[in-house]
């Protein structure tokens, strides 16, 4: 992560000739730029990952450095627990639903404590660490590359996340620094192939709605942290490394 800040001549030649500037209050073309840049590793050359503006990317100066993949300590605890459960998970022949006691079927986190007991992919912590590694895809994918967010997440799913309820594209749902606050087990369907669970994740974070074009604020603060909830439906079909992966969000 790195800060740029430049002063710059900006504006728009239009064909008649006149200049559009940024202020147009100003006969001025000068702006000052300001801007968070995240770098990665990319072929073996540094490449641009994402940019904040100035507001936007103040998260990033109490966020922890990580250098190089394996100095997140964080992400690699969430990584190994998820692959440990998964490898504590039910022998084949074996469904969950079969497990889950009936005295359990309305009330989900009970339902769920009881299955971690035979199935460690059930366990609160898994689905805390699955739900932060969606939540960190998620900022990635805001102005990145959105393939992480693609693997723990359907296509429909990352569309809601990304553009909430606008089929066009037009616009986008931006949060920048996320953070889980709370996360409870809403449903669970047990009987299901696959296994689905409903989460309610409690984040806090900038969030607002942005026109793509002109890069407006639709709703929302680019200035104000806020506390939001989001529901979202996991199934249990991905792979051991993300056996839970998102199949719907609102």
């Amino acid at each position: 992560m790195i800060y740029v800040e430049a002063l710059l001549k900006a504006y728009v030649q239009t064909r008649e000739g006149p200049r559009i500037r940024r202020n147009d209050a100003s006969d001025d073309d000068t702006i000052r730029l300001g801007q968070y840049w995240t770098l990665g590793a990319r072929d073996g050359r540094w490449a641009l990952l994402s940019i904040e503006e100035s507001s936007e990317g103040e998260h990033q100066l109490s966020a922890p450095i990580v250098g190089v993949p394996w100095s997140d300590g964080d992400r690699m605890r969430d990584d190994a627990l998820i692959e440990m459960a998964a490898a504590d998970k039910l022998p084949p022949g074996f469904e969950p639903g079969e497990l889950v006691d009936v005295d359990f079927k309305e009330d989900a986190q009970a339902a769920a404590l009881d299955l971690s007991l035979a199935d460690a992919r059930f366990m609160p912590a898994v689905l805390e660490a699955t739900a932060r590694g969606v939540v960190a895809a998620w900022a990635e994918a805001i102005d990145g590359d959105d393939a992480a967010l693609a693997q723990v997440a359907s296509e429909p799913a990352v569309r809601m996340l990304l553009h909430a309820k606008d089929e066009s594209g037009k616009s986008r749902l931006v949060v920048r620094g996320p953070r889980v606050r709370r996360i409870d087990i809403a449903a669970l369907d047990a009987g299901a192939s696959p296994v689905t669970m409903t989460l309610e994740v409690e984040l806090a974070a900038l969030r607002y709605v942005e026109d793509r074009d002109t890069k407006a604020v639709l709703s929302g603060s680019r200035d104000e942290e806020t506390v939001f909830s989001e529901r979202w439906t996991l199934s249990l079909d991905g792979p051991d490394k993300q056996p839970w992966r998102i199949t719907w969000a609102s």
